[in-house]
């Protein structure tokens, strides 16, 4: 009799602890990250499966001129960090982020392909948002 209800009891503290993780990492995953090339160059926010490119204008405010969604997006989830790959304005996009708790601009980086593969790679300056 008492093994029901111990079973019962660890099975509810079960569900408990594992709605508790998931919310945590609902939490954690939703909060953006927003990264930049030296002096501006380039601008965008990174949330879960979007990325929106931001640009100055005039009068220095920044405005998102697109937002590029999951499908056409390709993610490699790492321990740490991820990669994302992605085509942009005719040209292929590699972002990567070693640790999303540790931004460096040593090991954070963005690399753009031209369409003739000249490559041109920029160091990030990453913080959450």
């Amino acid at each position: 009799m008492k093994t029901k209800a111990l079973s019962l009891s660890t099975i509810l503290g079960f569900l408990g602890i594992m709605l508790v993780i998931h919310s945590m990492r609902a939490n954690g995953s939703t909060a953006g990250i927003s990264c930049s090339t030296a002096f501006g160059a380039k601008k965008f926010i990174i949330h879960d499966n979007h990325i929106t490119f931001q640009k100055e204008d005039l009068g220095g405010v920044d405005r998102s001129i697109s937002s590029i969604g999951s499908e056409s997006i390709r993610t490699h989830k790492k321990t740490t960090g991820f990669t994302k790959t992605l085509y942009y304005e005719g040209n292929k996009y590699l972002i990567k982020i070693q640790s999303v708790n540790q931004f460096s601009e040593l090991e954070d980086y963005l690399a753009i392909t031209g369409p003739k593969g000249h490559v041109m790679t920029y160091p990030l300056n990453c913080h959450s948002v």
